[in-house]
Formats: structure tokens, sequence, C-alpha cells
């Protein structure tokens, strides 16, 4: 893909509007990260959060673990296989196979807006495919990771796309990072977000999305600091907002 000149950052405003459902809307019988996942999410008027790997093959699946061990109970490094080998494996309760980049893609379709982690941690190989993938997509799309690889490349090559630092830790990772970078939001782990924290992020950030949310009560919480919130576990409030309000305590 040929290096993009500067150019202003595609409105991401819908980032913040509503909540964003982690890995789809999943549980009770709904696997996370399938097209069942997604619908549901949809219906109920949320952003999505997936997640994207690439296998040996080059193809890109949406797929949470490094691994199969936790969803087929198989040590077996998703690194190691080509598409061809994992689509033997069907995901339970929905009957269907790990999917696809393309295919959550083609499904989605622009219904609602898709925040992308991408999982590497030094590859940029998978942010040059994610790229490639999405050069012609419609809908609202942002993209997050832990990987500064990814972002990093992801700001110089296609720099109208927006780009999250996920982070659980700001002095040692988060602060660092956003001085090369330049993020447009921090995705920020909600159990250690803290009044601190949030202005330190937002010396370097404007915007704050609080991971992973797991309950009301959290949910009330993350919402002083942050902007919008990525949950699972239970069902949010589709139309709630944020209310910040962070005590302007000195950051050590």
């Amino acid at each position: 893909m040929a290096k993009s000149t500067k150019a202003n950052v595609i409105d991401h405003a819908w980032l913040f509007d509503k909540p964003i459902a982690h890995r789809g809307l999943h549980g009770g019988g709904i696997i996370e990260n399938s097209l069942t996942a997604y619908e549901a999410a949809i219906q109920k008027g949320y952003n999505i959060e997936i997640d994207v790997h690439i296998l040996a093959d080059d193809e890109l699946v949406v797929y949470h673990d490094n691994t199969l061990e936790r969803i087929f109970g198989e040590n077996i490094e998703l690194a190691d296989l080509t598409y061809d080998q994992l689509s033997r494996y069907t995901l339970p309760f929905v009957n269907e196979k790990i999917p696809t980049f393309k295919q959550v893609l083609d499904y989605v379709n622009g219904r609602t807006g898709l925040l992308i982690e991408i999982k590497t941690y030094v590859r940029t190989r998978v942010a040059e495919r994610v790229a490639e993938a999405l050069a012609d997509y419609k809908g609202n799309y942002a993209i997050q990771s832990f990987s500064p690889a990814a972002l990093s490349w992801y700001r110089k090559h296609v720099p109208q796309v927006p780009i999250g630092i996920l982070a659980t830790d700001v002095l040692s990772f988060a602060l660092y990072w956003t001085n090369k970078i330049r993020p447009d939001f921090v995705s920020y782990l909600v159990s250690n977000l803290n009044d601190r924290r949030a202005i330190a992020l937002r010396a370097k950030t404007p915007k704050l999305l609080a991971w992973t949310v797991t309950n009301p009560i959290l949910e009330a919480r993350a919402r002083t600091y942050a902007e919008n919130i990525i949950f699972e576990g239970y069902v949010a409030d589709p139309d709630a907002k944020s209310n910040i309000h962070i005590r302007q305590t000195r950051v050590i």
C-alpha cells in the first residue's frame, strides 16, 4: 500500500455515541466474535469491538485468543494454522465457523460502527492486511491495538483513520507511545482508571474509552472518567451518556 500524505482524521464521533459491545453481544448461548453476537449487538443499538488475527496463509480472521485452548480445548496457535485448517472447527452454540475479517465486514456492512483491535505485538503485516481489507469499506470504523508497531504503521501509512492505544498502565506504556503515535483516543483498563490517570491521559489525547465494563455499577464509575465504555456480561443502556467529573488531583 502506498504511503498516504498527511490527512485529517476521519470524523469518529460515532465511537463515543453508544456503548461498544465487547466481541459482540454474547452470553446466554451466543458465543463471542460470532456473526450471531454481532447481529445481537446491532439489534440492540450498540457499536461492536472485534479482534483480528493473521493466519499462516495471510488470511485475516476474527477471534480473540492466540490459541484454540479456551474455546476448543486444543493448545494450537492460530498463527500456525491456515484458514482451511481453522475452518474445520465450529464455534459452540451458534453452529458457525470462525469468521474471516472480510466475512465480518460484509455482514456488518456499515450497520453499526466497528472498533477493530489488531492482535499483534511486532508484526506490521497484520496492520497492512487490515488496511487492505478496509480500503473500500463504507461503514464507520476505528483501529486500536496494544502494539506500537501496528499503530505506528497505521499512523504513517493511513493517517486519516482514527487509531487508539490499548493500555493498562498509564506511565509505562500509554503516555510513552502517545508521544510517537499521536492517537485519537486511548482505551484504558477500567479497573485501573482513576482521577490521576484520567488527567494524565487527557494531557495526551482528548478522548477515553474504558474496558472491559462488566456491570452497571462499574459503568457508572467509568462514565465519570471516560467518554464511552466497552462492555460485556450485561445489557447496557444503548442511550447512556458519560458525565465526565474528574477531580483535579495532582499527577505524580
